[in-house]
């Protein structure tokens, strides 16, 4: 036991040398819980307790599920950066301690094993940054881990122009999880149909062109093309 204590206490992440790090959830429960003015989570709630809540959920509507991963990624925002490092619980824990790190851009997994195909399982995503946190659920190509989110209906976050509660970001995960079997087989069999449809190259171009479009139109200066497009269809990559 004593040896398990100082690996704990040894276990460091190094955001100099890695654009991310992955963590199991008991490390994430290390790191330094940042909180406002008032002692209150800045974001209202922290990240390992909107990964818990999604882990209670599952277990509510009896689904076998499995959190495949959760790793934490630096950004350059100036103000708010990805990862920030407390000196003074350094001096505490250790140089790149666990313990000293505020994580503000954390990504998880969650795969659904219920009702899955030699092909696709469920996933539920769950993203937790600076804006807030976005929740999505779609099936997942096994071999390659792809996700397709296949509607509108399967996203939901609180910010943005259609942001909701907090509470009401988990409520709308548990609608996902009490119809899962349902909303499963509607995608697994949308995704049959898409398949099936065999696109010209002409047409292609045509939707590559669409989307650069809808591009332009998002970051675009004029309001009268900018409010037209909600959500951001295209980056160069």
């Amino acid at each position: 036991m004593a040896n398990l204590a100082v690996l704990e206490r040894q276990q460091q992440f190094d955001f100099q040398q890695n654009g991310i790090e992955v963590m199991d959830f008991d490390t994430l429960q290390r790191t330094y819980k940042e909180n406002d003015i008032y002692n209150n989570p800045v974001q209202g709630i922290y990240h390992y307790q909107v990964i818990q809540r999604m882990m209670d959920i599952c277990e509510k509507h009896n689904l076998d599920y499995e959190v495949e991963e959760i790793f934490a990624a630096q950004n350059r925002n100036k103000t708010q950066p990805g990862v920030s490092i407390l000196p003074q619980v350094e001096q505490i824990h250790g140089e790149k301690a666990v313990e000293a790190h505020i994580l503000r851009r954390i990504f998880t997994t969650i795969r659904i094993k219920d009702w899955e195909t030699d092909e696709l399982t469920t996933t539920l995503v769950v993203a937790y940054h600076q804006d807030g946190v976005q929740a999505a659920i779609g099936p997942c190509v096994k071999i390659c881990h792809n996700q397709c989110i296949l509607s509108p209906e399967r996203s939901v976050c609180n910010y943005g122009k259609k942001k909701v509660t907090t509470e009401e970001l988990f409520d709308t995960v548990d609608g996902w999880m009490a119809n899962f079997e349902v909303n499963m087989n509607e995608d697994i069999e949308r995704i049959q149909r898409l398949k099936r449809r065999v696109i010209p190259l002409e047409e292609i171009y045509m939707y590559i062109g669409l989307l650069t479009a809808l591009r332009v139109s998002h970051d675009s200066a004029d309001k009268n093309l900018s409010s037209t497009v909600e959500t951001y269809p295209l980056n160069q990559g």
